[in-house]
């Protein structure tokens, strides 16, 4: 795939060990847990929490506006022309597709590489997300700067954007989630291949009869036909049963032990939504949707906050430098709009419109356009409260104290003393 990303001829090559490293195949990064079960990217998809979790992120990243803005003497202003990669191209290179690729690496791998594929004069056509159990990261000696190797081949920081996750001190790479809570993912995985097992496979009854003695084939067919006839079905239910023959009937039920792989399976939602920062009430659990706030505007606010924040801003930091790398001048950045993630309910919006409006925050204009609304005339301006002055103002002579009254022209003035 690289080489055909940079123009590179085909190579044609046997599976390697190096392939099979990469893939996550090995025993070595991925061992088996002690749940025995081997945790790799893909079977850890497999639990629907993990999956859940990821998408939910993956989905509201991957969905956000993103522009590129500068900034003057403090003042943010849109930065035009945007850069062509910006744009995103359809198809494969769509804006959803790309974010969505880069953010499962960070969830699952730790780590996303992006190929940027340049001109000749270094400016980015599009940005392919890369693999990340394909690449390796070293360090050059002489120059300090990172370098990375695909197949052998060496690509330096212009070719190929690292964004890490979370990093230990001195690693190249960030810390992959499904390596770091491979315990917790593989015990989840087992209690659901546990739960499929026991239902597909068990070939335990509700009741069993017991009969004195030893009956014959016949005779068990017999008894279990009579029974049938008498009570399957919803019209003989609760009718009232004879036993002959000695016989008793014995109710089977499920032991604790096997029970208690409903409450594992419940824990571990939970336990996976703590990994990645997900309010478990998106993942259907309400159990401990509280904690995260006593309304869905708070959990939706705290979500964003404290889980897609951190995201976003890895996300714009390596964006901003691809700017850079570009030639854009200081001060060019790449933002995502989270905005309308926390505008909430129509009421308290309007609330803060207004409120805005009223003390010179926001103008007319600026509202209607984060409403999707066109311009208006004269809807530019910003306003002041009128019964609000500048503290420096000669008219306030004293602190609380109102200005003195002016005489007009035609008022009489008092002879002065001689």
């Amino acid at each position: 795939m690289i080489r055909r990303f940079f123009g590179l001829e085909d190579e044609a090559r046997d599976l390697s060990f190096q392939d099979v490293w990469g893939t996550g195949l090995d025993i070595t990064s991925y061992r088996r847990t002690a749940a025995g079960k081997h945790v790799t990217q893909d079977t850890a998809l497999e639990v629907s929490a993990v999956y859940g979790s990821v998408r939910i992120i993956s989905d509201g990243l991957s969905t956000l506006p993103i522009d590129s803005f500068i900034r003057y003497s403090g003042v943010r202003k849109p930065f035009r022309p945007k850069p062509g990669w910006l744009y995103f191209e359809q198809g494969p290179h769509r804006k959803t597709a790309v974010m969505s690729q880069i953010t499962t690496s960070l969830l699952l791998d730790g780590n996303a590489f992006v190929g940027t594929h340049r001109d000749a004069e270094g400016k980015i056509q599009r940005l392919d997300p890369l693999d990340p159990r394909q690449v390796e990261v070293y360090t050059d000696d002489s120059t300090g700067m990172p370098y990375y190797t695909i197949n052998n081949e060496r690509f330096g920081i212009r070719d190929i954007l690292h964004i890490p996750g979370m990093m230990l001190p001195g690693e190249k790479r960030g810390v992959s989630p499904i390596k770091a809570a491979r315990e917790t993912i593989g015990l989840s995985a087992a209690a659901t291949e546990f739960g499929a097992a026991f239902f597909g496979n068990g070939a335990l009854p509700g009741m069993t009869a017991e009969v004195p003695g030893q009956l014959s084939p016949e005779g068990v067919k017999a008894l279990k036909a009579a029974w049938e006839e008498a009570h399957q079905g919803s019209g003989n239910s609760h009718r009232l049963a004879v036993l002959t023959e000695g016989a008793k009937f014995n109710k089977v039920t499920i032991s604790p032990d096997d029970a208690q792989f409903l409450q594992t399976r419940a824990f571990q939602v939970a336990d996976i939504a703590r990994i990645y920062g997900v309010p478990p009430h998106l993942l259907a659990d309400a159990s401990g949707s509280t904690s995260w706030g006593s309304g869905l505007q708070e959990q939706n606010t705290a979500y964003v906050q404290h889980t897609l924040r951190p995201w976003v801003e890895r996300v714009e930091e390596a964006f901003s430098w691809l700017m850079f790398s570009e030639g854009t001048p200081p001060g060019a950045f790449v933002k995502l709009n989270v905005d309308g993630l926390l505008r909430g309910d129509h009421q308290r919006r309007m609330g803060a419109y207004i409120q805005g409006i009223q003390y010179g925050i926001y103008s007319v204009n600026e509202v209607r356009a984060w409403e999707d609304l066109p311009p208006i005339e004269g809807g530019d301006i910003h306003l002041a409260p009128l019964n609000l002055a500048d503290i420096e103002s000669p008219q306030i002579t004293e602190a609380g104290a109102p200005p003195p009254v002016m005489p007009t022209d035609d008022s009489e003035e008092e002879p002065e003393d001689e």
